[in-house]
């Protein structure tokens, strides 16, 4: 069995992998047309770009309206940077599971893989 965590993180990074896409592809269908993206706030007011900060905090910051080719670029390295974030996390689940199955069989992680000499 996976933690929580990393079933969380896993989860998560899916999530920001699915809303990056999402919005790329409407970036790039525009750009295609050699239009503006039609993206618009929870107000309904067209945005000219994204927003890229931290929300709230006392370390607050946000830039406002980045150009939508330089959104494009942000959001595929976004994607890659989660797609990594991914793999390793599907590793260690991977890892998390071998151990967990270990532990019902009664080896011992460190040593599971040794030859043991037989015993006659």
């Amino acid at each position: 069995m996976i933690s929580k965590e990393t079933a969380i993180d896993i989860a998560m990074a899916y999530r920001e992998i699915e809303a990056a896409k999402e919005l790329l592809a409407k970036i790039t269908e525009k750009f295609s047309r050699h239009d503006l993206p039609d993206i618009r706030d929870a107000f309904g007011r067209q945005q000219g770009g994204l927003q890229l900060g931290v929300p709230s905090g006392p370390s607050r910051h946000t830039c406002y309206n980045v150009p939508w080719p330089l959104a494009k670029v942000v959001l595929e390295a976004h994607i890659a940077a989660q797609e990594q974030v991914l793999a390793a996390m599907n590793a260690k689940a991977a890892i998390e599971c071998d151990a967990a199955a270990m532990a019902m069989v009664g080896l011992k992680a460190e040593g599971c893989c040794e030859i043991q000499p037989d015993r006659h």
